[in-house]
C-alpha cells in the first residue's frame, strides 16, 4: 500500500506541476494557437508527426540496449516510455534524477534488474549528453564559418556536459570492489540518516550486474557508438521538424541555421532550473535565428515548434506515465538468443 500510494503521488504531483506550467505560460500557447491560423497547415502537420517519430528514435536506445541483454519490448511502450522519461526531465527541478527515477522504476516493473536499469539509464543520459555536444560542437563551428561569436555561457555548458561524461566513465571502470565499497558506504550513511539498515546483498547483485553491463560494453563498442547516432537522428528530427516550421510560416533557411540554433538552445537550456526551460529554448531559437538573418519569423516558429515539440506532448506524457506506472506488471520477456557469450559467463542468475 505504500508504494502504491507513493506511485499515486507522484503521478499527482508530476500532472499537477505540468498544469501548472501550462497555466502560468498561457499566454505563449495561446499566442501559439493564434499563429496556426497564418500557416500552413499541411507542413505544420508533417512537423507535428517528425517529432512524434524523433521521440521514437529516441526509444531506440532502450530497445538496442534491452535486445543486447536479451529482452524484448513492444514499440509503442518504448515511444511512451522515452516520450515520459524525456517530459519529467523538462517539467520538474532536477529533471534529470526524475527521468533516471522514472526509468529505473518502470523497467525494474518490468523484470528488469535493478543493475540492468541503471545501465540502460545511464546510458540513455550518457548517449544524449554526447549527442548534444556534438551538435554543440557544430553550431560553434557553424559560428565561426559564418563570423559569429559564441557566448561564454555556452562555453560552460559544453565543460559542464563534459564533466557529467567525465564522472559517468570514471564511475563505470572502477572495480567491482571499489564500487562495492563506495555502495555500501552510501547505503550505511542512508542507513544511519533513516534509522534502517539492509543486507549487502542487494549491493552484491547491482555490482554484479554492473560489471555483466560493462563486459557487454566492452565486446560491443560499436553499439556504444550506434547509441549516440540514434540520438543524433533524434535531434536532427526536432531540428528538421523546426525548418518545416518556419517553410510552413513562408521563411526558407538552411538545416544548417536551424540545427545551429538548436545546438545553442539544447546547451543554454541546462543553465535553467525552472520547468519546461522557462522559456530558455524559445528564447535561444529567436536570438540565434535571428541573429542568423531569419526575420520576424522567428519568434511564431520558436512559439510553435516549443507548442508542439513540448506542451502538446506534455499532456500525452501524463496518460503515458499512468498507463506505464499503473498497467498490470508484465516482465520483459528474455531472448532465447544472447548476442555475446560473455553475457551468459557472466550472469549471476
Amino acid at each position: 500500500m505504500g508504494v502504491k500510494r507513493w506511485k499515486l503521488i507522484t503521478s499527482a504531483l508530476i500532472s499537477i506541476g505540468i498544469a501548472t506550467l501550462a497555466i502560468l505560460n498561457r499566454e505563449w500557447i495561446i499566442e501559439a494557437f493564434s499563429l496556426l491560423n497564418e500557416a500552413k497547415h499541411g507542413w505544420l502537420l508533417v512537423a507535428l508527426v517528425l517529432i512524434a517519430f524523433s521521440y521514437l528514435m529516441s526509444a531506440q536506445v532502450f530497445n538496442l540496449v534491452l535486445r543486447s541483454l536479451g529482452h524484448r519490448i513492444g514499440l509503442l511502450r518504448l515511444w511512451a516510455t522515452a516520450l515520459t522519461a524525456i517530459i519529467i526531465s523538462q517539467s520538474v527541478p532536477a529533471g534529470g534524477v526524475g527521468s533516471y527515477a522514472f526509468l529505473m522504476s518502470y523497467f525494474n516493473r518490468r523484470g528488469i534488474r535493478a543493475g540492468e536499469s541503471a545501465l540502460l539509464a545511464s546510458l540513455e543520459t550518457v548517449s544524449y549528453v554526447v549527442a548534444m555536444l556534438l551538435v554543440f560542437s557544430f553550431s560553434l563551428g557553424y559560428f565561426a564559418w559564418r563570423g559569429l561569436e559564441a557566448t561564454g555561457a555556452s562555453y560552460i555548458a559544453a565543460l559542464v556536459g563534459l564533466s557529467v561524461i567525465g564522472v559517468a566513465i570514471f564511475v563505470l571502470t572502477r572495480s567491482e570492489q571499489t564500487l562495492r565499497q563506495w555502495l555500501g558506504g552510501l547505503q550505511h550513511r542512508v542507513g544511519r540518516l533513516i534509522g534502517k539498515q539492509w543486507s549487502s546483498a542487494r549491493i552484491d547483485r547491482i555490482v554484479a550486474d554492473l560489471a555483466r553491463g560493462r563486459s557487454l560494453l566492452i565486446h560491443r563498442r560499436r553499439d556504444v557508438m550506434l547509441l549516440v547516432l540514434i540520438q543524433l537522428t533524434a535531434l536532427s528530427g526536432h531540428s528538421l521538424a523546426m525548418l518545416i516550421v518556419l517553410h510552413a510560416l513562408g521563411t526558407d533557411v538552411s538545416f544548417a541555421v536551424v540545427l545551429a540554433a538548436f545546438g545553442v538552445a539544447l546547451v543554454t537550456s541546462t543553465f535553467n532550473v525552472l520547468p519546461g526551460g522557462g522559456g530558455t529554448v524559445e528564447a535561444a531559437l529567436v536570438a540565434v535565428l535571428s541573429q542568423m538573418g531569419v526575420g520576424p519569423a522567428a519568434v511564431p516558429a520558436a512559439i510553435i515548434f516549443r507548442l508542439f515539440n513540448y506542451w502538446l506532448a506534455a499532456p500525452i506524457a501524463i496518460i503515458c506515465y499512468h498507463w506505464l506506472i499503473h498497467e498490470p506488471v508484465t516482465p520483459l520477456v528474455r531472448s532465447s538468443k544472447v548476442r555475446t557469450s560473455s553475457l551468459e559467463a557472466s550472469s549471476h542468475d
